[in-house]
């Protein structure tokens, strides 16, 4: 068998494993579609607790009550994607580092430097992100902008506004963020 190709040095995958899922949760695997041209997504066996995804792949919790996604990122991040929600992991890279018997509940701040790019298409998360190195960047996009992240904790929610638009709530309970909203359509 051909040895497992390794990522390029300056950009190693970091790890996201679902640690919780309950009602409907589906993975789909971004950029593939099947022979009929729907997207694809990973078998329902693979969905599971414990289960580890990459980025690339996007969540997908069910509008059914109690669907929902609890991710671990290796950075410490914790991401809650509460039911009928949207998320893309587009980025996450992390810098090597040695593993230790440390719960990642237990760090204070992430264990390595890392990139971290979502995107929350709609619905509602939650997100708890440890402190992060100087080095690091942690953005969440929506609809409505982008949310640079130091370390704290974020609940974020984006809704289509009926007719047009998105409305959305932007909760910081402690720490600071920076928020850019979209450029303005091109004028008609």
């Amino acid at each position: 068998a051909a040895p497992a190709k390794e990522a390029p040095a300056g950009d190693p995958k970091g790890a996201i494993i679902l640690a919780s899922i309950a009602g409907d949760v589906k993975i789909q695997v971004n950029g593939k579609l099947d022979a009929d041209g729907k997207p694809v997504f990973l078998p329902k066996d693979q969905v599971k607790a414990g289960a580890s995804i990459f980025d690339g792949h996007t969540v997908i919790t069910g509008v059914a009550k109690g669907s929902t996604a609890i991710l671990l990122f290796s950075n410490g991040t914790v991401t809650t994607l509460k039911a009928d929600s949207q998320l893309n992991i587009r980025a996450f890279t992390q810098t090597k580092f040695k593993a230790t018997d440390q719960k990642v509940s237990e760090l204070e701040e992430e264990p390595s430097s890392s990139k971290t790019d979502i995107n929350l298409n709609f619905g509602d998360m939650v997100v708890d992100i440890k402190k992060l190195s100087k080095k690091s960047s942690f953005d969440i996009a929506s609809p409505v902008g982008t949310a640079g992240i130091r370390g704290t904790t974020v609940a974020l929610g984006v809704r289509p506004a009926p007719g047009g638009g998105w409305n959305s709530n932007l909760v910081v309970p402690k720490g600071s963020i920076s928020f850019l909203p979209p450029p303005p359509p091109p004028p008609p």
